[in-house]
């Protein structure tokens, strides 16, 4: 990279990206680049990655962002990881790669011996969004010390790291050919192993609710071993005109546009319905659930870059009182766990009343369609 070349590496804990202990020692592309705290951000083009989360990391050559990263040495299974995904789909959004950066297979804690295998409908998800977007969207797998079976601490495990960063801030003027890169290709080559190692039957079972309009599962969560990943039992399909009747049947009041956001759902045959859990304050959601709402969105029912494209309605329950939600969703900045939900849901059933998302309503604000919910 030449010496005039300005590269930056802004970080959210500096731990993680110092270059005595870290994957970024190892790169050569970072070499010169300056650490600096993420919160001191004074780019507008890196500040939109922070769109729906705060990423871990960001690289920046010469103020462009050219690398989005997040990472974690948290147990892969559950929800620990899908919580994450909302940083990748507005990184894709802006054009820009990005990275997850977690093992594929450790134990939880010392107290549970147990080892847990990464959650497969992340790389899936991963690789549809690099497809939607032409842009990488990767896993690379924290290694993990098969002494202790956590993840490992020492920097010379970061080098598969390394290699896949430093190949993608290297190649970062020829955006076309990302997905192509050497490097690029065996992360999404290891990706593919990872999916048919841990897409088993028993972890993975079909969803009844889907398989009764899909009977073969959604197409684009196939893994090569020829199993479709369902989505979770908290996902529901249902046909869009037995969820809108039910909806409108349980309601004491009927808003008068309810009528024209009836017919815009109806235009999709079918709705796949997510229910999610409160905070415990009940006042917004926690914190997997709308990351994994985004997920659920890029990998089962996008079929474009936009919300708009979509194969099937999306809809999110969650049981918090409609006011108190309302009231989130309307001030001038929505926290983030109420923006992303907004954002990417057709249709919000909240307690006492139902709130189209800006799927359905745009730039407009908040408004209760249904109440007495």
């Amino acid at each position: 990279m030449p010496n005039s070349t300005e590269v930056k590496v802004y970080y959210h804990d500096r731990i993680e990206v110092e270059r005595s202990t870290s994957w970024t020692g190892l790169c050569p592309s970072l070499d010169n680049a300056k650490l600096v705290d993420i919160r001191e951000v004074d780019i507008p083009q890196v500040a939109e990655l922070f769109g729906y989360a705060r990423p871990d990391a960001v690289v920046t050559v010469n103020g462009r962002p050219v690398l989005s990263i997040e990472q974690t040495q948290m147990n892969p299974s559950g929800h620990n990881i899908p919580q994450r995904f909302s940083c990748q789909v507005r990184a894709a959004e802006l054009g820009v790669p990005s990275i997850l950066y977690y093992p594929e297979r450790a134990r939880r804690t010392f107290s549970d011996p147990n080892l847990r295998n990464l959650q497969v409908r992340v790389p899936l998800a991963q690789k549809r969004l690099s497809e939607l977007y032409d842009v990488p969207a990767l896993s690379v797998f924290w290694p993990t010390d098969p002494k202790t079976n956590l993840p490992d601490t020492i920097q010379a495990a970061h080098e598969g790291m390394a290699k896949v960063v430093d190949a993608l801030v290297l190649s970062s003027d020829n955006k076309d050919q990302l997905l192509s890169h050497p490097a690029v290709q065996s992360a999404l080559s290891e990706m593919n192993r990872a999916v048919s190692q841990y897409s088993i039957s028993s972890e993975y079972p079909p969803n009844p609710s889907v398989r009764r309009f899909l009977p073969r599962g959604f197409p684009t969560s196939v893994a090569r071993t020829g199993i479709s990943v369902d989505p979770p039992m908290k996902a529901q399909l249902a046909r869009t005109a037995d969820f809108t009747k039910s909806v409108r049947g349980s309601s004491s009041a009927t808003a008068s546009s309810w009528s024209e956001i009836e017919t815009r759902l109806r235009a999709r045959d079918l709705t796949l319905v997510f229910t999610g859990t409160a905070n415990s304050k009940r006042n917004d959601s926690e914190h997997p659930w709308p990351g994994y709402l985004t997920l659920l969105d890029i990998l089962y029912l996008r079929n474009g870059p936009n919300t708009s494209d979509r194969l099937a309605n999306l809809v999110y329950v969650l049981p918090v009182g409609v006011s108190t939600f309302m009231s989130r969703l309307n001030k001038p900045r929505p926290p983030r766990q109420s923006f992303i939900v907004d954002s990417f849901a057709d249709l919000i059933v909240l307690n006492g009343g139902v709130v189209p998302g800006r799927p359905l309503r745009g730039s407009a604000p908040a408004t209760v369609v249904l109440s007495g919910q």
